[in-house]
């Protein structure tokens, strides 16, 4: 039924772009497109993969689960392929925590480890997608926008907060179990009971904060810059801040499980973005397609690689 749902809603926002949408427009822009320049953004965004490996080999490292750098790249390669076949935000991590731990310990253990990659992720996101937003003080439209937006951002930041103390304090998760266990007393001595239990990162938070925090930037930083010369190929007049914010709450709201692989929200946000510049929405709409197209390079490099593995 979910699934329904949100291929339900990428069709209602796919026909509302098509009828509200000059696709003359987007037709003769594409046409103008650097091709250069995309390829260059595509191969930056063939480096982020590395980024994340990186950062879940620091999560299992002297754990019960064992795998290399370059199969850790793999498999965030084939979980791309299934994000496109898997109509939610969380597709990916599913997969990924599949293949991870497929006939072996430490299942609950790495969905810790992933809730706690995707928390330094998504407070990345958020910063990187927030503060810009208060360098503009002369277009009263991006003024309006941050004052509209100020709500759900906070509150997504102190989500994203709670679920942090959750992993920084061990003494919240025994207590949030201890809770459990008292009101559903029949779990005790069950597979969940001893899955609650092991629910927890087995590294301190003191050796992981810097790691983890700094690949989160570096990935980041990686982002930023193939939407740049993402935007660059479109010859759009928008400077490196603006790109780091739109880019930054455009791949935010893609999190959200509300539509299939992102489609039609990711390209209407953008629509809606440009009008902020008093540019054609058309362009952010290419802008959406074009970052699809790269999603479909990663797909296609993970169904390769689980073909290979199948």
């Amino acid at each position: 039924m979910k699934s329904i749902l949100r291929i339900a809603v990428s069709s209602l926002l796919i026909i509302y772009l098509l009828l509200e949408i000059d696709w003359h427009v987007i037709g003769s822009a594409f046409l103008q497109i650097n091709a250069s320049i995309y390829i260059l953004s595509t191969l930056i965004a063939l480096i982020c993969p590395v980024f994340s490996a990186l950062k879940y080999r620091q999560l299992i490292k002297d754990t019960s689960i064992s795998l290399s750098v370059p199969r850790l790249i793999a498999i965030n390669y084939i979980s791309r392929f299934y994000a496109l076949l898997i109509p939610s935000a969380l597709g990916p991590e599913a997969v990924r925590w599949y293949k991870v731990t497929k006939n072996r310990q430490g299942r609950s253990f790495f969905l810790a480890s992933t809730m706690l990659e995707r928390i330094f992720f998504l407070l990345t996101l958020l910063a990187f997608g927030a503060v810009p937003l208060f360098f503009y003080s002369e277009n009263h439209q991006i003024i309006a926008a941050r004052h509209q937006l100020a709500p759900l951002l906070i509150t997504a930041f102190l989500l994203l907060t709670c679920g942090l103390i959750f992993f920084i304090f061990p003494g919240a998760q025994k207590k949030l179990n201890q809770l459990i266990l008292k009101y559903f007393p029949a779990l005790k001595q069950t597979k969940l009971d001893q899955f609650l239990k092991n629910f927890e990162v087995k590294q301190s938070m003191r050796s992981l904060a810097g790691p983890l925090l700094a690949l989160s930037l570096l990935w980041q930083f990686f982002f930023i810059a193939r939407m740049f010369f993402l935007f660059l190929s479109l010859h759009l007049p928008l400077t490196f801040i603006d790109v780091t914010w739109m880019g930054s709450l455009v791949l935010l709201l893609q999190v959200l499980p509300i539509s299939f692989a992102g489609i039609g929200v990711r390209e209407g946000a953008y629509a809606y973005l440009f009008t902020l510049f008093n540019l054609p929405p058309e362009k952010g709409v290419l802008i959406g397609i074009l970052f699809f197209t790269q999603m479909l390079v990663f797909s296609a490099i993970g169904a390769v690689l689980n073909l290979f593995e199948t």
